[in-house]
């Protein structure tokens, strides 16, 4: 558990001073919830935006393929629902070596991607910084 006020900062996390058009971790439970869930469903609104998400990291392998899948999830004002956000973290980590474990805190800055596979879209962040 970190006990300093500085974030642990993941092997080969970037933490480049890039413009966050979207920083969730200021807005309040209900914000964050509400504005999850709209770019679940209008992401073209949000394509390309660099977006700071903080809650807690999931996984999620594909019974079938055997393919981890990793998010960010955050709960509402009450914590009786949540909203999960996919992301993708491009370069050489490996999980669960270079990974929190599933349920610690996560926060995530990274571009909002959209892309269709076999006529199904998909959305997630290209994770440009994991901190955890």
């Amino acid at each position: 558990m970190n006990t300093s006020s500085q974030p642990l900062v993941s092997p080969g996390s970037n933490t480049g001073n890039s413009k966050v058009d979207l920083d969730l971790t200021k807005m309040s439970a209900t914000m964050i919830y509400t504005t999850i869930f709209d770019m679940l469903v209008m992401p073209e609104d949000y394509v390309e935006k660099n977006i700071k998400v903080k809650g807690w990291f999931e996984t999620y392998t594909d019974p079938y393929t055997g393919e981890i899948y990793y998010a960010v999830v955050v709960p509402d004002a009450t914590a009786c629902c949540q909203q999960g956000l996919e992301f993708i973290w491009p370069g050489n980590h490996t999980y669960p070596d270079d990974f929190p474990k599933p349920g610690e805190d996560i926060t995530i800055t990274g571009l909002y991607k959209i892309t269709e596979i076999d006529g199904v879209t998909y959305n997630y962040l290209e994770a440009t910084s994991v901190d955890f």
